[in-house]
């Protein structure tokens, strides 16, 4: 946990997204990654941007109106610069996780990432990198 705190985790959410990650063999991605947009600057929760990849980790102050239409700006900037952008709440990390993790494992084979090279990169059979 203190590692992932080092590397830019701010969330509980974000923590959990982590351990994921690790757990599910994704590649580790790079975490607060900042864009500047047309109102400023933003930073997403992880992104993978070899692969055009980014996750936001929604917890519930995103149901609050004014951070909804933030999210919504920010997104909307980032997948028009050509990326993907996975949303996922905090609570689905504890219901459905693996169905999430799914879909970025799906996301990141279809921005071109290998999990097998991954995996003879790493020198670890497991292929766990994140």
């Amino acid at each position: 946990m203190t590692s992932d705190l080092v590397r830019g985790s701010q969330a509980l959410g974000e923590l959990d997204f982590a351990r994921l990650c690790r757990e599910h063999g994704l590649p580790a991605p790079t975490r607060q990654s900042w864009r500047r947009t047309g109102r400023g600057s933003a930073f997403l929760d992880v992104e993978w941007p070899e692969f055009g990849v980014a996750v936001e980790i929604d917890g519930v102050h995103h149901l609050e109106a004014p951070v909804m239409v933030a999210d919504a700006l920010r997104q909307n900037h980032v997948v028009l610069e050509r990326s993907t952008v996975l949303r996922i709440p905090n609570l689905g990390l504890r219901v459905a996780p693996a169905e999430f993790m799914q879909q970025v494992r799906r996301a990141l084979v279809r921005g071109g990432w290998k999990p097998d090279e991954d995996v003879m990169r790493s020198g670890r059979g497991s292929g766990r990198s994140a």
